[in-house]
């Protein structure tokens, strides 16, 4: 057995501890809180009714030793598990000679313990885990059993099951996270098969590198963070990777993590993403100018993962190039790159770095990995990444409130369906789609109240939505929003079918030049730096609509004139504000009341959306039914790859509102 050992003895260890548990003790009855250790039996009084698993004796991490399994002594110990019985004590004397013993010879015996919801309550031994924990000990062998609670929608215990198939793969019990789908990223980013055990060498590689990590963490000032060493180990790892000889040098370590503090005080934010959604903002004081003064010309560059040429989201943002090279002149100077794949994303903005840009716009959200490991190389540079959730502090996310023009184009689709079935073809499941749908078949049902919506995905494995409209004779289409220059198909926007070919009826205009300009112009008159702080470190996302011009609707000659007068007011309408798609009484597809008559989802409820209206005939599918080449994109922002903040967690600002948060 292996055992722990340690240099000298400490003669006053006991006093010292127990100075500890006083600091403790009253500091959690200043919180209002239990200021002795957590009781399990009082925690969990029905645990005889929950499956218990034996984990046999295995080595368990003692910062995840949080209290005892029964009463017993439980007021001898301060909540940090230090003694607060007097010196002259009987306990007091068992727990020297015990010091002594384990600064002689090390921990001869294991404890017992209970495991639930991934922390352990002691059974027998806490004065053992009382002396570790004062010397500093890490890990301690146990008798462990595992109490596995029941399965609800509880988000710990949705965390907690994750962990479940991790430790069933790994053996791993010390690394732990505070969002759902942390387990799956880890596996993946250290290079391991879901499913398939780890080696034991992979074990102890992967086991050494977080070990080296926590101790460059601790003595870079991690612990003061408000953040848990596995939330800070996984955002390593996402921009430095898991080169194993990395962990080697403490100091480069230290420096890495240093550069990455930012993102570690967003993450530890309880509202850690902010939606800024107008253009208006406060300029910034004197002080900032000179501290911070506006670049007179910008050279800005544009990567994007596919070629305007074959692509209509990669040809809209080539017309926003344009359009800021037409405003801003001789002022700004630009470069794009096409058709680069997400791995190849940071060395494209190096290049662009090496040839003096010094704004960088990726203009897809497969590229958002790239982007942030070259905004952390490169703090000098500014860079943004067209995503709606955003992740990361160092790399700015830029999106368009998209959900508005699709609610106009489903009014419009309403009135035209004769037979009241609408056709709406949708390609990735992620975050932002569902609310698109939604305001469709909103807006569907605001002029035809029997209208459904039949949802098909062109992304799913095997799909053929076209060939599935035609055999139900669905003649009212709405499909992708534009087509690419190199596509002669008039089969996009909204669409009627008619034995003549398709007759296009209305689309949606994604004016990305207006966003592009107004970042710019943020960034020249200085207003940039008033829209995030060191002092409010959040993950900013600029979400622009068509109060901003950054969203339109065209529709065709061809629709009749009510029809036509209905549009033009519904697009100003919302435009102004005087009707919110997503307002009054909103049912999903179970019958749950999603929003209450006499009242609107908020901006945050919106981007987290991942139902569908009642009125919609389909699904949202999952990671495993998309085609291969979805895949990447479904598995960084998919609904149902990755969880969406709560609403709490995020901020926003209304258009026509200054920078104070709702």
């Amino acid at each position: 057995m292996a055992r722990t050992t340690f240099a000298s003895v400490d003669e006053q260890a006991y006093s010292r501890a127990q100075k500890l548990a006083s600091k403790a003790y009253h500091a959690a009855v200043q919180k209002g809180e239990n200021p002795y250790l957590p009781v399990l039996d009082e925690i969990l009084p029905d645990q005889l009714a929950l499956t218990h698993v034996d984990l046999g004796l295995i080595t368990i991490p003692l910062d995840r030793v949080v209290g005892t399994g029964t009463k017993g002594r439980t007021s001898a110990f301060a909540v940090n598990f230090m003694p607060l019985l007097s010196d002259g004590s009987e306990f007091a004397a068992k727990w020297s000679n015990l010091y002594h013993s384990v600064i002689e010879d090390g921990v001869r015996d294991p404890v017992k313990a209970l495991e639930y919801m991934n922390k352990y309550y002691i059974l027998e031994g806490n004065k053992r885990i009382s002396v570790l924990k004062y010397t500093g000990a890490v890990m301690i062998e146990a008798q462990v059993t595992r109490i596995i609670p029941k399965r609800t929608e509880d988000r710990e215990n949705r965390i907690y099951f994750e962990y479940l198939d991790f430790y069933r793969d790994s053996k791993v019990n010390y690394i732990y996270f505070s969002e759902e789908g942390s387990f799956a990223k880890l596996t993946e980013l250290v290079g391991q098969t879901p499913g398939e055990p780890w080696s034991d060498d992979a074990r102890a590689e992967f086991g050494s590198a977080f070990q080296r990590f926590l101790s460059a963490y601790e003595l870079a000032g991690g612990d003061l963070l408000g953040i848990t060493p596995g939330d800070a180990f996984l955002i390593y790892l996402q921009v430095y990777g898991y080169d194993r000889d990395q962990f080697l040098v403490s100091a480069d370590v230290r420096a890495r993590i240093s550069k990455l503090k930012d993102e570690f005080k967003t993450k530890a934010q309880s509202e850690s993403f902010s939606l800024l959604m107008n253009p208006q903002g406060q300029k910034p004081g004197l002080l900032k100018q000179i501290i911070h003064p506006a670049p007179s010309r910008l050279s800005v560059g544009f990567v994007n993962n596919r070629a305007p040429e074959s692509s209509g989201w990669t040809y809209w943002h080539e017309l926003g190039k344009n359009r800021i090279e037409s405003v801003f002149g001789a002022r700004v100077e630009t470069r794009m790159v096409s058709n680069v794949a997400p791995e190849d994303c940071q060395q494209a903005i190096e290049d662009m770095v090496a040839e003096g840009v010094n704004i960088v716009f990726t203009t897809s959200p497969v590229l958002l990995d790239g982007a942030m490991k070259a905004a952390i190389a490169h703090p000098e540079i500014k860079v943004l990444n067209c995503s709606l959730l955003p992740s990361y502090k160092a790399v700015r996310s830029y999106y368009l409130r998209m959900y508005e023009a699709k609610f106009i184009i489903g009014a419009i689709a309403g009135a035209m369906a004769g037979d009241d079935a609408i056709g709406l073809i949708a390609d990735y499941p992620v975050y932002g789609k569902p609310a698109s749908v939604n305001a469709f078949a909103l807006g569907a049902r605001l002029t035809n109240p029997r209208a459904k919506v039949y949802l098909e995905w062109s992304t799913v494995k095997d799909a053929d939505p076209l060939a599935h409209f035609r055999k139900n004779g669905v003649r009212v289409i709405c499909n992708r929003d534009i087509s690419a220059p190199s596509h002669a198909s008039k089969e996009f926007g909204l669409y009627a079918v008619t034995p003549d070919g398709p007759v296009n009826l209305a689309m949606p205009v994604w004016n990305w030049g207006r966003l592009y300009e107004d970042l710019l112009r943020r960034i020249q008159n200085g207003v940039w730096t008033t829209d995030t702080s060191e002092s409010n470190p959040q993950a900013l996302n600029y979400w622009w609509g068509m109060s901003e011009g950054a969203i339109d609707v065209f529709y065709s000659s061809k629709l009749d004139a009510g029809t036509r007068r209905l549009a033009d007011w519904l697009r100003h309408s919302v435009r102004d504000g005087a009707i919110l798609p997503f307002s009054e009484l909103i049912r999903d597809q179970a019958g749950n009341v999603r929003c209450t008559t006499g009242d609107a989802l908020t901006p945050a409820e919106i981007i987290a959306m991942d139902y569908l209206c009642d009125n919609v005939v389909g699904t949202i599918p999952g990671l495993e039914d998309m085609k291969p080449e979805a895949q990447a994109f479904v598995r960084m922002q998919g609904v149902k790859a990755v969880k969406a903040p709560d609403a709490s967690e995020i901020c926003w600002t209304e258009p026509g509102e200054g920078m104070g948060n709702q």
